[in-house]
């Protein structure tokens, strides 16, 4: 079971995605396009003008995370904040987890 998403994101705007998970699993984050992607825990903090607190995924790289409700560090109850500042870019998240 899960779910998967492939958004584009446009240019310096600012996107929430919700990564909950409602039960034990893994998360992927690909970084599919040719620009850097901010991430943030909240939509200033992933501006391109405001952004201080954030972390970059370089073009091409892939992440996988361990995701649970009870342990874990990423965004089981939150949504996580995307930008690509510097062009047009392609994000891929897999969220696996038990049925």
């Amino acid at each position: 079971m899960g779910r998967m998403l492939r958004t584009t994101l446009a240019e310096d705007q600012v996107y929430g995605i919700d990564l909950g998970f409602p039960r034990s699993g893994k998360l992927l984050i690909r970084n599919a396009g040719s620009n850097d992607v901010r991430v943030a825990y909240d939509r200033a903090d992933a501006n391109s003008t405001t952004g201080v607190n954030y972390w970059t995924i370089e073009a091409g790289i892939a992440l996988v995370f361990d995701m649970s409700q009870a342990i874990g560090f990423l965004a089981q109850n939150q949504q996580l904040y995307f930008n690509s500042p510097d062009g047009d870019n392609v994000m891929e998240f897999w969220m696996g987890y038990d049925s």
